[in-house]
């Protein structure tokens, strides 16, 4: 039961933390388009983890939201695989995904990625999205159980 209790705490913490996530992500250019000086706020927020050039980025209301396609892709594809963890996994399974799938999903990113910085392609930005979201999906199945057993670890560690 107290492996199901806090798989469930990590889950649900999970999908509230990914959700307030892709908020700010849209509500930056939001307070942009509004004039408000508050998108600046929810922009730097996200600027040590993404580059934000406009160029690589999708538009909402004229101005550019707060992460790259790819990084939304990333970020679209982890509170999607957070949505249906419940569904391929339940809620007592902390056994990690083997090792295999998980460089499966990695390739396409890893192989776009280094093609873009050797500037031998450069990918449009919906085949962008599309590839993060591919990495993003797989990524909860890693991060939940990962989480979990740490807390786990953790607690029989102070029960000592």
């Amino acid at each position: 039961m107290k492996r199901r209790l806090k798989i469930l705490v990590v889950y649900f913490f999970s999908l509230i933390g990914i959700t307030l996530w892709l908020s700010i992500i849209f509500l930056a250019p939001y307070l942009k388009s509004l004039d408000s000086s508050w998108n600046v706020v929810f922009y730097s927020i996200l600027s040590p983890v993404c580059h934000q050039i406009p160029s690589r980025s999708f538009f909402l209301l004229g101005c550019p939201l707060a992460v790259c396609g790819r990084c939304l892709g990333i970020y679209a594809g982890f509170f999607s695989g957070v949505l249906i963890y419940p569904f391929l996994r339940g809620f007592s399974n902390t056994t990690l995904p083997r090792a295999k799938t998980f460089i499966l999903f990695s390739l396409p990113i890893i192989l776009d990625t280094l093609g873009n910085f050797l500037r031998i392609w450069m990918t449009p930005n919906l085949p962008r999205f599309f590839i993060g979201l591919l990495w993003g999906l797989i990524l909860p199945f890693y991060f939940i159980p990962g989480l979990t057993d740490f807390f786990l670890r953790l607690g029989h560690k102070e029960e000592r």
